[in-house]
């Protein structure tokens, strides 16, 4: 039986970013309150997340960035970012939360996400806000291209629902039972 999807809520570029940022903002969190058994899955999911997200924004928002932008250097540093938390992830996903390094890496990877988030969040998106691109359409192409990574991924509405807060649990749960 086919797995009923809710259709693709529109946001315009920096809206759904930030929603993905909140999202793993929120799975960093979950993690350092977690207990021992928890570990594994959550880093697991925080590190689809971060794959997905970081694919999403290289294929599609970085260039669309630098096309918009006199000066790409924020584009460049924030690719520069990904690399190291894309390499953080690749020691992560090798370990298990039984190895002695492994809350540590998370914490460190915690750190750089949530450095890069404030940065891009406040100088990035602040200056796409006043250039010349639609970013409603830019956000359209994002979500579609989310939603077919995440379903590649493995990352189903579902994973998402342990990233949100419980006021909008049922709201979720609404809108899957009128799909």
């Amino acid at each position: 039986m086919a797995r009923a999807t809710a259709p693709t809520e529109t946001f315009d570029a920096l809206s759904l970013l930030a929603r993905d940022h909140r999202q793993v903002d929120r799975l960093f969190d979950e993690f350092g309150s977690a207990a021992g058994q928890q570990l594994d899955p959550i880093a697991r999911r925080i590190c689809k997340m971060l794959r997905m997200h970081t694919r999403i924004e290289e294929e599609i928002f970085y260039p669309a960035a630098r096309s918009a932008l006199a000066d790409a250097d924020m584009v460049d540093r924030a690719q520069r970012e990904h690399e190291t938390a894309k390499a953080l992830i690749t020691r992560i996903e090798a370990m298990t939360s039984e190895q002695d390094g492994f809350k540590p890496a998370m914490l460190e990877l915690a750190r750089e996400v949530r450095q890069h988030i404030a940065e891009e969040e406040r100088e990035l998106f602040e200056a796409l806000r006043g250039a010349s691109l639609d970013l409603v359409v830019l956000g359209e192409a994002l979500a579609e291209r989310r939603e077919t990574l995440m379903e590649v991924m493995g990352l189903h509405r579902d994973d998402e629902l342990g990233a949100q807060p419980e006021s909008g649990r049922g709201q979720v749960a609404e809108a899957r039972q009128r799909t």
